[in-house]
């Protein structure tokens, strides 16, 4: 794909994940879109905390999700459908904004494997994920 195909594929990309509802549920945005680096960030909120004033892992969860199909679909026009996600909960959070990056392990034509990390301003580790992903044509 030529640059003016590559830009017009990723503004339609970046608006099809912001504009998508439960991206704007969640508070997700991009800060950071370039074809295979890819930073998300989401703001720590009340309605996304659990009873023991943090949050929620679920939420944690879909961040570090939500960067794995922003990252390899930034690479490649395709569809993608998680398989597998394998998280690990590091620290926890009460305020700020939740970052996340991705990093593509594999090229796979079916199945890409990713590592994908959530952190804090600070750039502390809150959270980690292993995920198995489907390529879908």
């Amino acid at each position: 794909m030529d640059d003016i195909g590559t830009s017009t594929y990723l503004q339609w990309l970046r608006n099809e994940f912001e504009e998508s509802p439960f991206w704007k549920h969640m508070g997700i945005t991009f800060d950071r879109f370039e074809p295979g680096d890819v930073i998300i960030k989401m703001p720590v909120k009340k309605e996304l905390g659990n009873s023991n004033g943090v949050m929620h892992g679920g939420a944690l969860t879909s961040i570090l999700d939500s960067i794995i199909g922003a990252t390899i679909r930034s690479t490649r026009e395709v569809r993608v459908a998680t398989i597998s996600l394998t998280t690990q909960f590091i620290a926890p959070v009460k305020e700020g904004t939740l970052y996340a990056r991705a990093t593509l392990i594999n090229d796979g034509k079916r199945i890409q494997y990713v590592e994908s990390k959530a952190f804090n301003e600070r750039d502390e580790t809150i959270g980690t994920a292993l995920g198995t992903f489907a390529i879908l044509k």
